[in-house]
């Protein structure tokens, strides 16, 4: 499991998984890192998914948002599960995926008070599209 670790985030990646916890602003740099790495995943493993602490989240700055805008409008995850929002946090959080799916990308996020039920959700929610699908999820 690759970990990168910066002052502002920790990402680990897990299979098709990408893990990351970000301490105070998600910048660009967080943005760009974890972009990256979905990226490669995707690119290994024809899907990915997004597994996010934010218990240490502060917000999120214009430039990040923006790159996260324009990088989901020719990308997709698999789904995502974001755990330990505050109540603030969990809203902003909100707008951004409002956002991106306005760019017409209907990723599956869903909120939930800790990594377990996290990793349930993600669990359950690879198994649905490989049932529905007939093999692995793969985003063409």
């Amino acid at each position: 499991m690759p970990t990168t670790t910066s002052g502002e985030y920790q990402l680990t990646r897990e299979d098709d998984l990408a893990h990351i916890k970000v301490r105070g602003l998600f910048d660009l740099e967080v943005a760009t890192a974890l972009h990256e790495l979905l990226a490669q995943i995707q690119r290994d493993m024809g899907r990915s998914y997004v597994l996010c602490d934010l218990s240490q989240f502060t917000g999120i700055p214009a430039d990040a948002r923006r790159q996260v805008g324009e990088w989901n409008k020719t990308h997709t995850v698999s789904g995502g599960a974001i755990y330990g929002a505050n109540f603030a946090m969990r809203t902003l959080a909100t707008l951004v995926l409002q956002a991106v799916r306005l760019v017409g990308n209907k990723v599956d996020i869903e909120f939930v008070p800790d990594e377990a039920a996290a990793r349930r959700w993600i669990e359950a929610h690879r198994a649905r599209l490989v049932a529905s699908t007939g093999g692995s999820h793969v985003h063409e």
